[in-house]
């Protein structure tokens, strides 16, 4: 258990949270400040998906400084730095104590149902029994399943596939060539580090975001928050659709605060080719799009 959480009788609490990482307990934050009855309910540890599903040698695309929760901001001593994933369990750890957040660790939650047709609440089903509740808040992340597309099932059985969930460092790989597919920040960071540990990589690529990482002496992030781009709801946008498919830029949190895009993987020895269309008789194919989208990034 975290904070103040002790195990809730059915009609004791209004709302449950359904997990406990930082918009969880965002949420209880606010439901607290607001003097309504919650529960936080976690299947694992506080910032599980921190614990048990990042790389090791990951760190935020933003600033220490831009690290900030519901009445709670980053307090270390290098705001210009960029967080690993420990740090990060640390600080979002650090905020559940800090607003006694009610959580229950380990009750995972495996089914919620609505209670009767007139709006009388929800029938809460976890490992640790089941509860009644108000309202529920699911706040178990949008990214906790991988999305693989149907073509890797053509794989040949002999190749090893992992995602960025399953992956931890490149001593887990097999000996020989490597292909990453994906040019967004996860597949830059990865490509850059397994090609450092010796082995030959070829890093299929789509459309995608390129930026340096400082600007005119400020993290680009300043900049886009400055500019009010951060700032900005899908729904002011004029193509919300078109927006939601936009990809994370390329990007590379650093103590260099280094810039990290297409080119320097390719200074590096990375072999960039164009987006993964198929696979036929054990044998991949690439779109011949790379040199459009280059442009069109070139020109974002």
């Amino acid at each position: 258990m975290t904070g103040c959480a002790t195990r809730q009788s059915a009609g004791a609490v209004d709302v449950v949270v359904i997990g406990a990482g930082h918009s969880g307990l965002a949420m209880s934050h606010v439901l607290g400040q607001r003097g309504i009855e919650h529960v936080v309910l976690e299947r694992g540890e506080v910032a599980n998906s921190w614990r048990t599903e990042r790389w090791d040698s990951l760190r935020l695309l933003t600033p220490n400084w831009m690290t900030r929760l519901p009445g709670y901001s980053y307090r270390g001593t290098e705001p210009d730095g960029y967080m690993s994933a420990g740090e990060v369990v640390d600080f979002i750890s650090a905020y559940a104590t800090v607003t006694s957040a009610p959580v229950l660790t380990h009750t995972a939650v495996t089914g919620v149902v609505p209670i009767g047709e007139s709006g009388n609440g929800y029938q809460v089903s976890t490992t640790q029994g089941e509860w009644r509740y108000r309202a529920v808040v699911l706040a178990t992340g949008a990214c906790n399943l991988s999305v693989v597309p149907r073509l890797a099932e053509a794989m040949p059985a002999g190749v090893e596939q992992f995602t960025a969930q399953t992956y931890r460092n490149p001593q887990q790989l097999a000996e020989g060539g490597v292909l990453v597919v994906g040019g967004s920040a996860t597949g830059l960071q990865l490509a850059r580090e397994i090609q450092e540990s010796g082995r030959p990589v070829t890093l299929a690529v789509g459309e995608h975001v390129r930026m340096p990482r400082v600007y005119r002496g400020r993290d680009i992030q300043w900049w886009m928050l400055a500019s009010g781009v951060l700032d900005q709801r899908i729904e002011d946008v004029d193509e919300p659709d078109r927006a939601r498919r936009v990809p994370s830029p390329q990007l590379v949190g650093t103590p260099e605060r280094a810039t990290l895009d297409l080119n320097v993987l390719r200074i590096q020895g990375v072999e960039v080719v164009g987006r993964l269309a198929g696979i036929r008789d054990g044998k991949a194919q690439f779109s011949g799009s790379l040199r459009n989208v280059c442009s069109l990034a070139d020109l974002k």
